[in-house]
């Protein structure tokens, strides 16, 4: 988003918009005031302000944008000794409507609801927040039909489906609530309808990236389309089943790369006219 002047003035005019859109959270559905005991002690840490940048930039900057973003928590239970969340979110440099959003987050740590403003940020291109089983916690075992019982991804046309478990697809050792399993992440795309696209967060598992996506790759059989936008410490792996759908997100997924340096991209599975 081009507000015109210097930084300055950008910053000031994030603010400014920024507290209007919080006092506009009608636009949020299926979101109601959270307990404190769920994890949402890493909100507004500097992983969060690369994911809600890059969610952002995906909803609004396709061609043409997603008129929705879904957001799934797949939520646990607090760490009672957390070692992550501790770098500021001013440490990932993120655009100035973003961090002055991501800052806000700390501001409620009680709740998903101070997510529902992000679609706000830019009005021309303002999308939809829909937060799916936000005070639910995702079972541990391969046995989660009920915590997905209610989610019916037919319905969600051009939409931006966001899974966000606390560490990432599922590993053959761990299969528990801190991970998505590859099943659910494969039924979620192929019922999703065409327009729409998938989103996963991984962190980093202390290898090498090019050996967690060379494993991971083979894996993603079910998408047209695989790709992922990393930094040191995270991962956002997008999905697409459709190859126009794919097109609009390695389009703008491109062009975040470029815009914010501290970020690199990753073809796992490549469109057609594309290389690894």
């Amino acid at each position: 988003m081009d507000c015109g002047g210097g930084e300055k003035e950008r910053q000031d005019l994030a603010l400014s918009r920024f507290r209007q859109y919080g006092r506009i959270l009608y636009f949020c559905s299926l979101v109601r005031r959270q307990r404190s005991d769920m994890k949402l002690q890493y909100l507004g840490d500097s992983r969060d302000a690369f994911k809600w940048d890059l969610l952002h930039w995906l909803c609004s900057r396709t061609t043409p944008p997603f008129s929705q973003l879904l957001f799934v928590p797949l939520l646990t239970p607090d760490d009672p000794k957390p070692t992550d969340g501790r770098t500021p979110h001013t440490h990932f440099r993120a655009r100035p409507e973003i961090q002055a959003f991501v800052g806000s987050l700390r501001k409620h740590p009680d709740g998903l609801d101070a997510i529902c403003p992000l679609g706000l940020i830019d009005s021309v291109t303002a999308f939809n927040v829909n937060i799916y089983s936000p005070r639910t916690f995702v079972p541990d075992g391969l046995d989660r039909t009920k915590y997905w019982s209610a989610l019916e991804p037919s319905r969600f046309q051009n939409t931006l489906v966001f899974l966000d478990p606390d560490n990432g697809f599922e590993i053959k050792s761990e299969k528990g609530g801190k991970w998505v399993l590859d099943s659910e992440v494969a039924w979620l795309l192929c019922e999703l309808p065409s327009s729409s696209a998938v989103v996963v967060y991984q962190h980093w598992p202390h290898r090498p990236w090019a050996t967690v996506f060379e494993a991971l790759t083979p894996r993603l059989q079910y998408a047209a389309y695989a790709s992922a936008a990393y930094n040191h410490s995270v991962a956002f792996v997008l999905l697409a089943r459709e190859i126009g759908t794919a097109n609009r997100i390695h389009y703008a997924v491109g062009e975040y790369v470029k815009e914010n340096r501290t970020v690199e991209y990753a073809a796992l599975k490549p469109l057609p006219n594309e290389t690894k």
